[in-house]
């Protein structure tokens, strides 16, 4: 099983250079690509990371709320700036929705009392959101190759 696994990834590798470049990033020492250059430019634009790293349970809810109006308005900035999202289904969320026999299940999750067979019929809980398109700025990376999500900023008096 994994010798043929192993001689369909070596051909592929060899003469798709998509599948090449995805294989070679399962090499790196540490994980790069989109997924890491969104959470950065989120970071930059939002502080996304620290309010997630920090310890918000002793705060007092007013505290947390100025600070999550600020990351709010900071992340959505930059989710309009860099990323065009559209819902995966368009009707309105409470509304009873067809589920063709061919959906796929990347883009559906089917939750409730699911049995038998598509096609299906329920209540839309959630509209789903797909990214149209990517405009993600080139971010530096760093000499030993980690990634790097947010500078240490060092103030020099």
């Amino acid at each position: 099983m994994r010798l043929g696994l192993a001689l369909r990834a070596f051909w592929y590798t060899l003469t798709d250079p998509d599948f090449a470049a995805r294989v070679d990033g399962l090499f790196r020492k540490a994980a790069a690509g989109p997924d890491l250059r969104i959470l950065a430019v989120l970071q930059r634009d939002g502080r996304l990371v620290d309010f997630l790293q920090e310890d918000i349970d002793a705060l007092p809810d007013a505290q947390i709320g100025a600070a999550v109006r600020d990351i709010h308005r900071g992340c959505r900035k930059a989710l309009r700036d860099y990323l065009t999202v559209e819902p995966v289904l368009s009707a309105p969320e409470e509304s009873t929705v067809d589920v063709p026999a061919d959906f796929d299940p990347a883009a559906i999750r089917l939750t409730g009392n699911v049995s038998g067979s598509p096609p299906f019929q329920g209540v839309l809980r959630h509209h789903g959101w797909r990214v149209k398109a990517v405009h993600l700025p080139v971010l530096p990376g760093a000499k030993d190759e980690s990634a790097v999500l947010a500078p240490a900023e060092v103030e020099i008096p």
